[in-house]
């Protein structure tokens, strides 16, 4: 999984070094005194690079989000309970929790 990229403005202090790291995916733009992600990782190498950036940053302004998941993977991952929509459960079909017992 491909995690998304951010850049903290305020946190930023444009000092190049996640450029160094991370060329194909972050640049600071003529005219701007902080870098930004133009491009979110697409491959692990562009990943790993996009890290190894992130963890240079000296005040943490390049950050890493949750890894983004594909259609396929979102619902693999899911460990919550299905819902039941409102009003189609009657008391006998509830499921008693440890605290009814």
């Amino acid at each position: 999984m491909l995690h998304h990229f951010e850049v903290v403005d305020e946190d930023c202090i444009g000092c190049g070094l996640c450029l160094e790291r991370a060329p194909g995916n972050i640049e600071i733009p003529d005219g701007s005194d902080t870098a930004r992600v133009f491009k979110q990782p697409e491959t692990p190498a562009e990943m790993e690079a996009c890290l190894e950036a992130s963890d240079y940053c000296p005040l943490g302004g390049l950050r890493p989000g949750t890894p983004d998941l594909s259609p396929a993977d979102s619902s693999a991952g899911d460990t919550r309970a299905p819902s039941i929509p409102a009003g189609d459960a009657t008391p006998g079909e509830l499921i008693p929790t440890n605290l009814e017992i």
